[in-house]
């Protein structure tokens, strides 16, 4: 019924092709190493949105790219009114109907070249330096480090790849052409983070997580020491609630 992008002749080349396939699909960056079953001791999770940067990246994308589309996003807000309806029964159905509406008719080249200049000239002016700072050392001590993230994986490795980082395994949502547009195959949150860990690269335990969300708490809950990122009052007292005493938990508040 559906095939995961590229679409035939949006791409001449085979390795093009592969290339853009790779960016919807998630599938790793030939720089990114895959990892094997670790041991909880060896693995750091850190969230994307919220935690390495100061905002929901492809939302911010998403609003750019049709404010600067008004016929993109006169067609975008004709679908508002049915994804409101669908939020009710899956937040996955609704995002996928106003991706949908926002990339139908284009071409999955134009579209990814468009999100890869945005993480590129954007998304940098947002990067909480203070918590790369703990992603850096973590590396630095030898950890294995992986980024869970609600976004799609080419805003975070374009972001990394400007920063040296490329190698850093990188989990997130997943795309598929349908219907002459694009539509979630996965949405990246909650327990499906600890599912694409273990489908991906084998990844059952960890020891450390950053993120800015009580919505990690699947990943929160199996972890020794935690680190939450600016949150709310409310995400605070949910994780206290949720962990036992044997965690570790501190607070970080970017400047």
């Amino acid at each position: 019924m559906s095939a995961r992008v590229a679409a035939p002749g949006s791409v001449n080349r085979a390795g093009g092709r592969a290339c853009y396939a790779r960016c919807m699909s998630g599938r790793p960056a030939p720089n990114e190493t895959e990892i094997s079953t670790s041991a909880p001791g060896t693995v750091v999770v850190f969230d994307f949105d919220g935690t390495l940067v100061s905002r929901d990246s492809f939302l911010d994308f998403a609003l750019r790219y049709c404010a600067a589309r008004p016929l993109r996003l006169f067609i975008v807000g004709c679908f508002v009114p049915l994804a409101v309806a669908f939020r009710l029964r899956s937040l996955k159905s609704a995002g996928s109907i106003l991706l949908w509406a926002m990339t139908v008719g284009t071409s999955t080249r134009h579209f990814v070249g468009a999100l890869r200049r945005y993480a590129q000239s954007t998304l940098p002016r947002y990067t909480n330096e203070p918590i790369f700072a703990e992603l850096t050392r973590h590396l630095g001590e030898g950890s294995r480090v992986v980024i869970a993230t609600g976004t799609m994986p080419l805003l975070v490795r374009a972001l990394l790849n400007a920063r040296r980082l490329g190698s850093v395994p990188v989990v997130g949502s997943r795309l598929r052409r349908r219907w002459g547009g694009l539509v979630a195959e996965t949405h990246c949150i909650g327990g499906t983070k600890r599912f694409e860990l273990k489908r991906r690269f084998g990844i059952v335990e960890w020891s450390t997580v950053y993120t800015d969300s009580f919505a990690d708490r699947s990943l929160l809950s199996r972890a020794r020491d935690i680190t939450l990122v600016d949150p709310s009052r409310r995400t605070l007292s949910r994780t206290r609630r949720l962990i036992g005493e044997a965690t570790a938990l501190r607070v970080l508040r970017p400047d």
